[in-house]
């Protein structure tokens, strides 16, 4: 990827800043290749171009749908599985399905750590504590960390029977134009239009890259910071790196906005090591910067099951 594809890449997310649901890169699916020819500065024809070959090349394979947690009254919560060996991986995917309320996993090299990461929902305290100990028998050395808080911003809009219509269509079908939507709802494309943004506005479900699409092989690195204060200093010392980079959004999924003292500084090609530590020693300097790891996205598994019963339950039969 040379620094266009970088910029348009970064600009498939809402405002160019990362947000990341449980790993993967939330995008913005109405954004159109003319909004970011403009902000890149090439034609649409020319951004288009560019996205189908990123799209052969592996970086974009389609979209997925995820409904806002809160809908459901329940809080997300992350533990990591240590890995051993490579086999375990597999494994630990496997069986995480049998777990109630996993939603989520991700196999992550951190530096010189690799864990699967568990992503989960509970409504109690009772039940966060019964999930954990089961995701901790199936861990491999059967240790597990302590479950932590995954913040999310809560959905701002009570949804109606259409609106439940919509999400559990968009979730089975995410790459859909609007036109699709409303025929497959039998309304107006005005209405489902209507719909379909006010969701996206009130942060019922985010769209992310799909399940066969990661960010690598891109390295992702994370800044900690000295303090939440020296946010915006750090941040505006990133971008002047270069168009490839992304810093997440200040209301971006996992890190509550008060507390945020970590910055995802941007996407760094794997296969260009003597960039990746040149970068990392440079941010390293930057003042306000505590401490730069690099993340290395191995592979996930999505869990939808918890998800689609649910919203099933909700979705009133047609009559």
């Amino acid at each position: 990827m040379d620094a266009l594809d970088f910029a348009i890449y970064r600009y498939l997310s809402p405002e160019g800043e990362a947000r990341f649901w449980a790993g993967r890169r939330v995008v913005d699916p109405r954004v159109t290749a003319r909004e970011i020819g403009e902000r890149v500065g090439i034609s649409e024809n020319g951004v288009r171009s560019r996205l189908r070959n990123l799209t052969k090349r592996g970086f974009l394979r389609g979209t997925a749908v995820s409904p806002n947690p809160s809908l459901f009254g329940v809080r997300t919560q992350v533990a990591k599985l240590p890995v051993k060996e490579p086999g375990d991986v597999k494994r630990i995917f496997r069986d995480l399905a049998l777990v109630d309320g996993v939603i989520f996993a991700r196999d992550t090299l951190d530096e010189d750590e690799r864990t699967v990461q568990a992503y989960f929902v509970s409504d109690t305290p009772r039940t966060m504590n019964r999930r954990a100990a089961l995701l901790r028998r199936l861990s491999p050395t059967g240790e597990l960390t302590e479950p932590t808080p995954y913040w999310i911003p809560s959905c701002e809009r009570s949804l109606s029977p259409l609106d439940w219509r919509m999400l559990q269509t968009v979730r089975l079908h995410p790459d859909s134009s609007i036109a699709k939507i409303a025929e497959a709802q039998r309304i107006s494309l005005k209405t489902a239009a209507r719909h379909y943004h006010e969701l996206i506005e009130a942060r019922a479900c985010w769209w992310t890259l799909g399940p066969d699409s990661e960010e690598f092989p891109l390295a992702l690195i994370s800044v900690q910071l000295a303090g939440s204060a020296q946010r915006d200093a750090v941040v505006g010392e990133i971008l002047r790196e270069g168009p490839g980079w992304m810093p997440v959004s200040g209301d971006g999924l996992g890190l509550e906005p008060t507390r945020a003292s970590a910055i995802v500084a941007g996407l760094v090609p794997i296969e260009a090591p003597t960039i990746l530590e040149r970068t990392v020693a440079r941010i390293s300097e930057l003042r306000g910067v505590a401490r730069v790891r690099r993340t290395f996205a191995l592979g996930s598994m999505t869990y939808p099951d918890w998800f689609t019963e649910r919203i099933a339950d909700r979705v009133p039969a047609r009559p």
